[in-house]
Parts: C-alpha cells; structure tokens; sequence
C-alpha cells in the first residue's frame, strides 16, 4: 500500500502565509503507522489551512472523520492536475465520519477552518472497499439491496426501506455552509429491472442552525418536487434525476459510511 505524503503545516490568514503558533494553529502530520494523516486545529484563524497529498490504490476507499469540538473544518479532495474537486465536505462537529470511493490516483487534500477559533482534529486514513449490502432474500423489500448512505461534495443521500415490499424512502441535505443547508424528503416504488425509484412528493426545507448547532429557523421551500433515482448495477453509486430544480444533473453520488 502506498503510503501518504507528509503534510505540510502552514497556515494562510489573509490570503499570505504564516507561521504555525502554540495559540492560534492548524496543522497536519502524518500517523505513527504511516497509513493517513490527522489534521489539529486548536483556536484557528478562520480560512487558516494545511495541505497534502495521497495516492489511493483501486479498491481502496478515502475514510474522513472529524472531531469538532468547536468552529468547523472544510477539506477538498481533488485529483492531481484536476480543477474540480472529487469530494468535498465541511465538519462541524464530533464523532462524523464518512466514505469517499475515488478512482485510483494521486489527490491533493486541502483542509481550511471555516470560523474563528476552530478546534478539534480530522483524520484521514484508506482501507479496502465493502460493498453496499448482501442480496437481499426471497420475500424481503428489494431496495435493501442498496440502503445506506450516497455521498458527493457537500450532499448526501440516505436510503431505506418505506414498507415491506418495495418502496424507497430517501432523505437528503445538502450544506451551503456551515450553519445552513437544505433537507428534501421523498418516497417511491423501487423497480428492480431499472434500478430506478421515481418520486412525486419530494418536500424541500431550508434549515437554519444557530451556534450551539440548535435549529434556528426550517422553512418549506415546496411540497410537490418530482425525479427519480437510478442505482448502479453494483450498488455503490446512484444518480439523482431532480426534476423541480436540476439542482443534481449528471451528478454521481457514491457509497459513503457515515456515523
């Protein structure tokens, strides 16, 4: 296994770079095994950041977990020589963790505080792929073939059963920063020839939290969005066919583990 590169500690507070200190830092290094990277943040400035690099092999999946014990942490991951990101995600509180499977390559990490004072660690390691679920047996709902979690950039999607024969239940969010992010729920029959799920009551929210990460303000943005979902033949990726907004057009999400 390919091992990652040693980080650099930098950190860039008003668009120039300066010195790591004991009372305001961001830093990375790598772990003792030399198999990932942990990011510390203790009172950082806000848009302080580190940088990195790793190779993942095929077969392997990019794990990020965060614990934030105060502010937040965004991280991009892109493909060396790529303008567009392949994951990328803020962390804004403890014990969150989630799966990214990227194809085989070399990648740039880029971790940047999001607010002043941002404290708490992320940490990046890669371990083999899983797959989604075993087959489902005779008799039992055929969407637990692909329940689980479906992530990309700063969205993700939730799977699970609605009944005990064939609906899907979906629920999404998808963050616009730190303290916003929009939710949509939706429900619908799974076909299994397809691999499709199409929807007709999809309800959208804005959500609004307050610092303490309490909601603030939930408001509904409509109540009768339709689309449809297509799982990948494998059970890892789907795509989200959003027929209301476009908001998610030829975009893929992939089998993502979060706690």
């Amino acid at each position: 296994m390919k091992k990652f590169t040693e980080i650099l500690c930098a950190a860039v507070l008003a668009g120039s770079l300066a010195a790591c200190t004991t009372e305001t830092t961001i830093f990375g290094t790598a772990l003792t095994d030399g198999d990932g990277i942990q990011l510390t943040a203790e009172n950082a400035d806000k848009d302080s950041g580190s940088s990195s690099g790793i190779d993942v092999a095929e077969g392997e999946h990019v794990v990020v977990t965060g614990n934030i014990t105060k502010g937040a942490v965004s991280f991009r991951i892109a493909q060396d020589g790529a303008e567009t990101p392949a994951a990328e995600w803020t962390l804004n509180g403890e014990n969150q963790e989630i799966e990214y499977d990227l194809a085989p390559g070399t990648y740039n990490v880029d971790f940047t505080a999001v607010e002043k004072g941002t404290t708490g660690t992320v940490t990046v390691t890669k371990k083999p792929f899983e797959s989604a679920e075993e087959p489902a047996a005779d008799g039992q709902n055929p969407i637990m073939n692909f329940v689980g979690s479906y992530a990309k950039d700063r969205a993700l999607i939730e799977v699970s059963a609605a009944d005990d024969k064939d609906g899907a239940k979906f629920h999404i969010t998808w963050g616009s920063s730190a303290a916003e992010h929009s939710e949509w729920d939706m429900t619908g029959t799974f076909d299994p020839e397809t691999l499709t799920v199409s929807y007709e009551n999809a309800v959208k929210k804005d959500v609004v939290f307050k610092e303490d990460g309490s909601v603030e303000s939930e408001t509904v943005v409509y109540e009768d969005g339709t689309g449809s979902f297509t799982f990948s033949q494998e059970g890892n990726s789907l795509t989200w066919k959003d027929e209301k907004e476009h908001i998610a057009d030829d975009t893929v999400f992939g089998w993502a583990l979060v706690d």
